[in-house]
């Protein structure tokens, strides 16, 4: 990815509401099953500067039981700035416990939260602490309103005022896959990605056989500015490299091991000019996770589903493949690459 404007992404997902046993002005909710098809959440227009998006249907009356998440993401050294349009109704109830707008500063929604709105009043204006801020925007079942219009525009981060805009970034990608294998910030300069001084925003996208699953297993990590993540990350994203895939973020002095829930997994490296001494080294492995029956303690009338693991390989250059993922997984059971013996759980 090129930074030499502003970027961002912005997805709307919508997402099917559960309501059981709860009680709202007397009225019972009833858990639904229904699947929705629409995955309208509003319109958003975007422009490198910014953009604006809204809630389904406005200005007219927005539709029941819908969950929205809009996630903006701005480029390095940019922060964001949110303001909400006059023209703004949202069904008001004590602490926004049902029809609300609730806005956190990062890219995720457990990241700490700005506000959670609601009422007649637009939101003050809203200012990001970085890069990224993830908006919902939920509906119950009752009393619709007008809902919302949000725009939004990228501003200089202040705590890089002295540095200055960003130069463009050097395209820096990297393709690999099959069963195992190790992908390594060293590439970057081995392969002639970028120079030593440039800042960097790199991505390996690795890709494992076909009804398989990756894992990954940290074997060397360190960032030069430890727990700041504005200026070294590493990132890992599971289906893609949009924002709404991203599934850990590292910036700190440990990094865990991560189990993707596709075949396709994408690695990614921020450092800045700074901090081009950061460095990480990950295995990747594919696995199958299958069902089998298991023999309950009165027999096959009492069987049960259970999870099996079939690994792709024993070892991958001394490091023993199977085992971590029995250490990461150990209620799970597995099956050893080029054998029907089966690996018990170790915890049973």
């Amino acid at each position: 990815m090129i930074y030499g404007r502003s970027l961002f992404h912005i997805v709307a997902s919508l997402i099917i509401l559960h309501l059981s046993g709860a009680t709202k002005k007397g009225t019972e909710k009833q858990a639904t099953s229904e699947t929705q098809k629409s995955v309208q959440c509003g319109t958003w227009t975007k422009h490198a500067d910014g953009g604006i998006f809204t809630s389904p249907n406005y200005p007219s009356k927005y539709p029941p039981d819908r969950e929205c998440i809009y996630i903006i993401e701005a480029a390095p050294r940019q922060c964001i700035e949110l303001y909400f349009d006059e023209k703004y109704s949202i069904e008001p109830s004590w602490e926004c416990k049902f029809d609300h707008i609730e806005v956190r500063d990062g890219p995720f929604g457990f990241s700490p939260i700005i506000g959670r709105f609601c009422g007649q009043q637009n939101p003050p204006v809203i200012k990001s602490s970085g890069r990224f801020l993830w908006i919902k925007f939920f509906a119950d079942g009752e009393l619709e309103s007008m809902g919302f219009s949000a725009r939004y525009n990228f501003t200089p981060d202040p705590d890089f005022k002295d540095l200055g805009v960003l130069k463009p970034l050097p395209v820096c990608e990297f393709e690999t896959g099959g069963p195992e294998g190790i992908v390594e910030s060293v590439q970057i300069t081995k392969e002639g990605k970028a120079s030593a001084s440039e800042a960097v925003d790199c991505k390996w996208y690795i890709r494992a056989p076909p009804r398989s699953k990756i894992y990954l297993r940290f074997l060397d990590y360190e960032m030069q500015n430890s727990n700041e993540c504005k200026r070294n990350f590493v990132a890992v994203y599971d289906g893609s490299s949009a924002v709404e895939d991203l599934k850990a973020k590292f910036c700190s002095t440990v990094a865990n091991d991560v189990m993707l829930r596709t075949g396709l997994g994408v690695i990614r490296m921020w450092a800045d000019e700074g901090s081009r001494n950061s460095r990480f080294q990950m295995l990747f492995t594919s696995f199958q996770e299958l069902n089998m029956e298991a023999a309950g303690a009165d027999g096959p009338q009492m069987s049960r589903r259970v999870r099996l693991v079939r690994c792709s390989h024993t070892h991958l250059n001394g490091i023993q493949v199977c085992d971590s993922l029995r250490k990461t997984f150990p209620d799970t059971w597995y099956s050893a690459p080029h054998s029907h013996r089966l690996l018990p759980p170790l915890l049973q």
